[in-house]
């Protein structure tokens, strides 16, 4: 099993369906940026828990993440910064590009019959 494409479970839990993984396209989630995601929204995109040496002590520390993603530009600095909170950066949506893919491609037909609630938002553009 591979993680190609799957829902995005951090960005519903802020309110926003949306899909993820290395073969879904992205936008990074920083406001002020529109960068395009290279690895789409795939785990070498995401500021996630990681585990990290303190220089101090060696011992292996846990450094949160916040679940967005963020193109090559600002996932070091995005890491480094808390994002939750009502200031808290808000995931992005889908593209047009991918949200155009779903409702189309034939690889998408059994999703799109068994969700038309999904998919007539889709088409009027409130996903």
């Amino acid at each position: 099993m591979g993680y190609a494409v799957y829902e995005d479970r951090d960005a519903r839990d802020r309110g926003v369906e949306r899909w993820a993984g290395y073969g879904v396209p992205g936008i990074c989630d920083l406001p002020s940026c529109s960068n395009e995601l290279p690895l789409g929204r795939g785990l070498g995109s995401k500021c996630e828990t990681r585990w990290e040496e303190d220089e101090e002590t060696g011992d292996e520390v846990k450094s949160p993440g916040c679940g967005m993603y963020f193109c090559g530009d600002h996932l070091e600095l995005s890491c480094a910064h808390e994002h939750d909170g009502p200031d808290g950066i808000r995931p992005k949506p889908d593209t047009a590009e991918w949200m155009q893919h779903m409702l189309t491609d034939e690889s998408w037909a059994e999703w799109r019959a068994e969700n038309p609630e999904r998919v007539a938002a889709m088409q009027k553009g409130t996903n």
